[in-house]
């Protein structure tokens, strides 16, 4: 009779226990959240030269509209949004000699190379016969100035091939 009761109150206590955590849960909201991914990656140029390279890619969930109030909704694909922190270290010590975070959408069709060096980002694309035609920083009167490389903060239009503008922001710049 002992161990009857021994393993009665136990019982007892972890089934009320389970369904007052079943109530809670259908009490509360549910909360959707974006999909981070990271990558980190270091390439060696020569052997005095490498680029550290972490992109950080965040994917918006999103749901039509059409299906707001539907157990299984239908998730629309949407293009990540890319934060990437390149460094360069010239001489193989501890520092990096120049550093640059840029934030941009990835575009659906096609992948932007990056180069760092001393004197800025440079920006091409060789991918479906995709190209980089012209690259404009926009200044703070909304004026647009024709550069060749991504060398300060702010922001600046990627213009393609096939004439459309895609942006990229410089967040930080050291």
């Amino acid at each position: 009779m002992k161990n009857y009761i021994k393993l009665l109150v136990p019982a007892i206590i972890l089934s009320t226990s389970i369904s007052f955590a079943q109530n809670n849960l259908k009490d509360s909201e549910i909360v959707r959240t974006n999909v981070t991914e990271y990558e980190i990656v270091e390439k060696a140029v020569n052997s005095e030269v490498r680029i550290y390279e972490d992109t950080k890619a965040v994917y918006p969930v999103a749901f039509e509209n059409d299906d707001k109030y539907d157990l299984n909704q239908k998730r629309l694909i949407v293009a990540p949004a890319l934060e990437t922190t390149f460094k360069l270290d010239m001489d193989r010590d501890s520092n990096y000699e120049r550093e640059i975070t840029i934030k941009y959408v990835k575009p659906e069709n096609f992948n932007y190379d990056f180069m760092l060096t001393r004197s800025g980002l440079n920006v091409w694309c060789t991918e479906n016969g995709m190209k980089v035609k012209e690259i404009h920083r926009i200044e703070s009167d909304n004026k647009k100035k024709k550069v060749s490389m991504l060398t300060t903060k702010g922001m600046y239009n990627i213009i393609m091939s096939n004439n459309n503008v895609y942006e990229i922001e410089v967040i930080d710049m050291k």
